[in-house]
């Protein structure tokens, strides 16, 4: 059993017709515990209801809960997901919300250090405080797994070379890819 650390948003999706927990480091996240890994996930939530139900979906889902931050001033993350007549999404993800203020804790130092593996995507990078925490964790990691969600406007050139550069394993999807192949 590998003991892997998620780092990144939690949020819900919010549909015309519904909603769901989501946020690709947590998606990852439950599929690795499925395999029967021990899985932490590192993010923020606000004070509020929405983060209480977020957090109590994570527990039952077997996913360690111990890096879930709290945040006073902001709300737990929300996107706004718009399906076309194809069935393609489109996103608007809502800023600036808890995840984008994930701080540098001793709780996240030492889940890190001891984990296998770290993985990390790039879209929580979209604001400084939760991008300086990625980076600093980022040293301390044994095997570094970049898990490229590209939503723009959220992301640069130059942040996706960093975050590659310092990956032991890159995962796109084929849109990213060919996206990335551009550069």
């Amino acid at each position: 059993m590998s003991k892997i650390i998620c780092f990144g948003e939690v949020l819900w999706d919010v549909f015309s017709t519904h909603k769901k927990i989501g946020g690709a480091p947590l998606n990852v996240a439950i599929r690795l515990k499925s395999l029967n890994n021990e899985v932490n996930i590192i993010s923020k939530i606000g004070n509020d209801s929405k983060g209480e139900n977020l957090v109590a979906f994570i527990d039952k889902k077997g996913v360690g809960t111990k890096g879930i931050q709290v945040d006073k001033h902001y709300k737990t993350g929300k996107v706004k997901v718009m399906l076309n007549d194809k069935g393609s999404a489109s996103y608007d993800i809502k800023f600036p919300r808890a995840w984008d203020h994930i701080e540098l804790t001793e709780a996240a130092i030492d889940m890190v250090k001891s984990s296998n593996a770290f993985v990390y995507g790039s879209l929580v990078a979209r604001n400084d405080d939760s991008r300086e925490t990625l980076i600093e964790l980022l040293k301390l990691a044994s095997y570094k797994i970049f898990d490229v969600n590209l939503r723009p406007p959220y992301y640069t050139v130059e942040l996706l070379i960093e975050l590659m550069n310092k990956a032991d394993f890159i995962k796109f999807n084929d849109d990213e890819l060919f996206e990335i192949s551009k550069y």
